[in-house]
């Protein structure tokens, strides 16, 4: 076949003017280049986080559950679709104390409903049917003009393909962000050569501390089925008085203006679709607050999308009962059960690992009623 005339004087411009093909090569070059500093032994030099761990390991701990659900004298699986909120379970309490039990934890930094969509729908392709999904429901999720945006999920969870098959339920800034983040990870990471020079003095110190750090989190991972706490994140407990500045502080970045979207009702809808079909029991879950943070949410006066004054608990709360009836999902709400009293927090958000067990205690209390 003959090459067309344009194909034919498309060719002849190219090589005529090979500086047209320079962007090209320059894109190619940093893409190839952005690989290899982010593979694993050359970007502990200036990586700074290590929540993308929880990310990657979710494959393999995917990969256990197929295996663990095929054996014949097994426990009962309960799989749980968190946030950092639900990160630093106890398998050996749960197994101890619930002998039927066990628990394979899909939680990650930042997650959000597409992430638990993403992860049915492999389960329904794989035909994978857990005893029990329990999925969170979380406030921050609901709002679009937040100060700092919940992004990990699209830069370290998803699929691109997911992302645009339900293109039309994310923006445009969205998009770009995955776009960006995604094919050029070190714009995410943001190599200084500050940390680089600091983790190669006094014999590589900090750098071979921060890889045994990043080890021991993927064998502790490994070891919790998905449940760990990541080197660095507080296990105290915060005074009183911090905990209501952290409140205020976090309140302000997530929360004010509250922009209501109805994104994440999309992906629940979905995933509560699947969970029906594959006729898997489950729940939502409101996770506890610290009270003070709580009492803004509740209390706070915010600029809503019509500039008219609201709580966010008014905006979001009546909305989100209103969805779980109407797909016949119950709403574990920790924030308002009086049966629930642990109140040692590590920061707004967050219990404290002290208050695990009966966190713990909680969902198998809600669980027995299934």
């Amino acid at each position: 076949m003959e090459e067309s005339s344009f194909t034919t004087n498309f060719k002849m411009d190219i090589i005529k003017n090979k500086f047209l093909l320079a962007p090209f090569l320059a894109l190619l070059l940093a893409f190839v280049l952005d690989k290899v500093l982010l593979s694993e032994n050359i970007q502990t030099y200036f990586s700074k986080t290590m929540s993308e761990i929880n990310y990657s390991q979710k494959e393999e701990l995917y990969k256990d559950l197929q295996s663990y659900l095929k054996q014949e004298d097994r426990r009962k699986v309960l799989v749980y679709f968190g946030t950092s909120r639900a990160l630093l379970f106890e398998n050996d309490y749960i197994e101890s104390e619930y002998k039927d039990w066990t628990l394979f934890n899909f939680s990650v930094p930042g997650g959000t409903p597409d992430y638990t969509l993403y992860w049915l729908e492999r389960f329904q392709e794989d035909n994978i049917r857990p005893d029990f999904v329990l999925v969170d429901q979380s406030v921050e999720a609901y709002n679009s003009a937040a100060v700092i945006s919940l992004d990990d999920v699209l830069t370290n969870g998803l699929s691109v393909s997911f992302v645009l098959r339900h293109a039309n339920k994310y923006s445009t800034s969205e998009i770009s962000t995955l776009l960006a983040k995604r094919m050029f990870k070190t714009y995410h990471y943001r190599p200084k050569m500050a940390t680089v020079l600091a983790r190669v003095k006094d014999d590589f110190a900090i750098l071979k501390s921060y890889r045994e750090l990043r080890a021991g989190l993927k064998k502790s991972l490994k070891e919790g089925k998905g449940s760990a706490m990541t080197p660095g994140s507080s296990a105290g407990v915060m005074p009183e008085e911090m905990l209501k500045k952290s409140s205020w502080g976090d309140f302000h970045s997530y929360m004010v203006p509250f922009h209501f979207k109805d994104q994440p009702m999309y992906f629940l809808n979905l995933s509560y679709q699947i969970l029906d079909q594959m006729e898997i029991p489950h729940a939502a879950i409101w996770v506890r607050l610290s009270r003070p943070y709580y009492s803004l949410i509740q209390n706070e006066m915010v600029q809503t999308r019509g500039k008219e004054k609201s709580t966010v608990y008014n905006l979001w709360y009546p909305a989100v009962m209103k969805f779980q009836n109407e797909h016949k999902v119950d709403l574990w709400n920790m924030n308002d059960d009086p049966k629930y009293n642990c109140n040692f927090f590590s920061d707004s958000g967050h219990m404290s690992p002290a208050c695990y067990r009966d966190y713990t205690d909680y969902i198998f209390r809600e669980l027995k009623k299934y």
